[in-house]
Order: C-alpha cells, then sequence, then structure tokens
C-alpha cells in the first residue's frame, strides 16, 4: 500500500512539474515577432463600421484603425522596421478560442470584455461601450421589452446578448420564442422575413445592419438600453509585454484625442458621437507617463 501511495504521489508531482512548461510561453507574441516580423490580427467580415471587409475585400473599419494604430507602437517598442498582419477572419463564435489558443495575437471586432472571458484571454483597455436594444420593423409595434410578451426574438449564440435576453425574460415574466441564430446577418433576416418579431443585440452591430437592408428605413433601434457592454481587442494569455504595449499605445490615443477623431470617422456618420460612458472609460485608462 505504501508503495502504491508512493507511486501515487510521484505521479501527481510529476504532473505538476509537467504542467506549467506545457502552458504558452511567456511573450510567445514577442517572440515571434522578432523572429518573423508577422502579426495575426482578428477580424469580423461584416461588422460595419466597426471590421469589415471593404469593396476591395480589405480588412477596415474602427477597431482594425486603432489596432493598426497599436501595431505602429509594437513597431516602436520592438525597434521593428516593418510588421507583415495576417489578417484572419473570426465569428462571434470562433474569436475567443482562435486567441486563447494562440492563433491570433489580437482580435480586432467587436468583443464585450466579461469576466468570464478573462479567464481564457486578456483585454485591451475599452474601444467602445455598447448597450443591448432591439432592432425591429416599425410596423412591430414593439416599443420595449414588455411588449415582447407573446413574440418571437431572435438572438446570436455565443455572445453576451444571450444570457442578458433570458434575464430580460425572466425578470419581466415574458412569454417569449427565442430564436438563436449564428450571426448578426441572420439576425436582420429573420427580423425581415417576419420568422422573428425582433432582434435582441448590443446596438454596435445595428449600424452595420441597417446599412446592409434593402429596406433601411422600414427598421427601428428600439428600447432601453440595456446593461453595459465594454469593448476591448482579446490577447492570449501570458503576453504581458505584448499587452502592455497594447495599452500604451491605446493611452496615448485616449489622452491625445485620436481616439476620438477615429471615433468620428466612422461613426459620426452614422450621427453618432462619443458618449459620456465610453468618455470615462477612456479618461480611466488615460494614466501619466
Amino acid at each position: 500500500m505504501k508503495a502504491k501511495h508512493a507511486l501515487a504521489v510521484a505521479a501527481v508531482l510529476s504532473m505538476g512539474i509537467a504542467a506549467p512548461a506545457a502552458a504558452q510561453t511567456v511573450d510567445a507574441i514577442v517572440a515571434k515577432l522578432r523572429a518573423t516580423g508577422t502579426l495575426s490580427m482578428g477580424y469580423r467580415e461584416t461588422l460595419l463600421p466597426t471590421s469589415y471587409l471593404d469593396e476591395n475585400k480589405k480588412p477596415t473599419g474602427y477597431a482594425v484603425e486603432m489596432c493598426h494604430r497599436i501595431i505602429d507602437e509594437v513597431k516602436k517598442e520592438l525597434k521593428l522596421p516593418e510588421i507583415k498582419v495576417n489578417y484572419v477572419p473570426v465569428t462571434i463564435q470562433t474569436r475567443q478560442a482562435l486567441v486563447a489558443n494562440g492563433t491570433i495575437d489580437i482580435e480586432c471586432g467587436g468583443t464585450v470584455n466579461t469576466f468570464g472571458r478573462n479567464k481564457q484571454v486578456d483585454f485591451s483597455p475599452v474601444s467602445y461601450v455598447a448597450a443591448s436594444q432591439l432592432l425591429v420593423l416599425k410596423k412591430s409595434g414593439i416599443a420595449d421589452f414588455k411588449d415582447l410578451n407573446g413574440k418571437i426574438v431572435a438572438v446570436a449564440t455565443g455572445g453576451s446578448s444571450e444570457p442578458e435576453l433570458k434575464h430580460i425574460i425572466e425578470e419581466n415574466k415574458l412569454n417569449v420564442r427565442v430564436l438563436t441564430v449564428n450571426d448578426h446577418a441572420a439576425g436582420l433576416i429573420a427580423v425581415e422575413s417576419r420568422r422573428a418579431d425582433a432582434y435582441f443585440n448590443d446596438n454596435a452591430a445595428f449600424f452595420s445592419l441597417i446599412k446592409q437592408s434593402k429596406a433601411p428605413d422600414n427598421l427601428a433601434v428600439v428600447g432601453p438600453e440595456y446593461g453595459y457592454s465594454p469593448q476591448g481587442f482579446m490577447v492570449p494569455k501570458n503576453n504581458p509585454t505584448f499587452l502592455w504595449i497594447v495599452n500604451h499605445a491605446m493611452g496615448q490615443m485616449f489622452k491625445s484625442g485620436e481616439a476620438e477623431k477615429i471615433y468620428n470617422k466612422w461613426f459620426g456618420p452614422f450621427g453618432a458621437t462619443v458618449g459620456p460612458k465610453l468618455k470615462a472609460a477612456w479618461e480611466t485608462f488615460s494614466y501619466p507617463e
């Protein structure tokens, strides 16, 4: 028995010793940049104006432009003459896993920073603040969450809006049929085809959906803003040097006013301005040098 116990202890100890070696190497992104001069950037293909493909099929948008400013800072801090960007398309379902396993070095889309996600990835400072609302047809008669009783509501799987909708239904004791969809485009189609009475998601997504619609004048964004959804750029865990550069670059953008200029460039055409919650988030991270 003693021998078996000793073997068991030895096995456990050997597992404990092996675990750190199996973990991702510290500053793996910096090491890769120095060795290859290449950085992998995750982007969304249809999340206009945040992250999408332009008419030339090139990744662009608010988040992508911010990330290129970060890359300029990476070149400066690491003294690299050039950095080649390897663009990797991601979806709501794949983005976190691709960052967590190191396939992507920085995800430049519209991902809400949550405590749950922080178990697997790190986040940049807040790039955008969204809140969840409803996208509906103007003729739907829906103006508030209470109007959803007896209705069908679409929501994208894998995003933070899914548990929020569940909470709204429980809190208001609503009889709602939930229709899960894969992405924002499917949510828009569900509303326009009347398969769903409303699409519930963070309102940042609605800019692109309304623009994509063949009949944008038929659509409306309604309901109170639900929750606080601070978005940021995901980075793989265990990369303190790279994350510091990301944080520093964004802090500089906040302090100089460059972040607001980039925001106005992409969101201004939709009539949006930097709101008080986003300004507060930026001011909070405007650390002195």
